[in-house]
């Protein structure tokens, strides 16, 4: 009896982690599919705060998860973006950070995924005031860059980054769409064989990867 009680008490545990799990899955692919519905050239703010304010919910329900606080932390860079003035910028750019930090905690240390995105968000931070910044963000865009290399160079999202940078960068300051090509060529490269962890893990950057190149040829 007691062998039988205590089988039902490891099942019973079983049948909760794995509804605990899926649940957890369903909710971080249900936001994923929401961040990939929006409109690439203009998204809708308010809806891009609501996806924001999702993760976060599922990062608080999960707090051992460090993939929530990622996805928080990538939505608000793209805020940081679409900001209505620099000091909304700031404000969403500042509560990435927090969250890229957080996700750092639960890891342990940052790996090349948290690195690629210290680097967007300083390229935000950047964009946002670009003549008062770059002596300050443009050296830590490539210091975090060079990290997620060392970590994992075949993430291509390093080098769609890199390409972007260059791309929006005006010609007489050597950039362009032109020297940007290579490294958008190379990140359609590592997206062909890139393959992510899990359904939930980072996959983000190849639709833009393929716009910029075919503005560029």
């Amino acid at each position: 009896m007691k062998k039988l009680l205590t089988t039902l008490v490891l099942i019973f545990a079983v049948t909760v982690v794995f509804a605990q799990n899926e649940k957890y899955s369903q909710a971080m692919t249900s936001g994923i599919g929401a961040l990939k519905g929006l409109d690439k050239e203009k998204p809708d703010v308010k809806v891009l705060q609501d996806i924001a304010n999702r993760f976060e919910r599922i990062a608080a329900a999960e707090p051992k998860e460090w993939l929530p606080k990622y996805y928080a932390a990538y939505s608000y860079v793209l805020l940081g973006y679409y900001g209505a003035n620099l000091t909304e910028k700031d404000q969403y750019l500042d509560k990435a950070g927090a969250l890229i930090k957080d996700a750092e905690a639960l890891l342990g240390k940052p790996n090349d995924e948290l690195l690629v995105m210290q680097a967007y968000q300083s390229q935000i931070h950047l964009a946002a005031d670009a003549m008062n910044r770059w002596q300050s963000d443009g050296p830590k865009f490539t210091e975090y860059l060079e990290a997620a290399k060392s970590a994992n160079p075949e993430n291509p999202r390093i080098y769609y980054l890199e390409g972007s940078n260059l791309f929006f960068t005006p010609e007489e300051y050597g950039g362009g769409k032109k020297v940007a090509q290579p490294l958008l060529e190379k990140a359609k490269q590592k997206f062909s064989t890139f393959k992510p962890e899990s359904t939930i893990h980072p996959d983000w950057g190849q639709i833009e990867t393929e716009s910029m190149l075919s503005q560029s040829n």
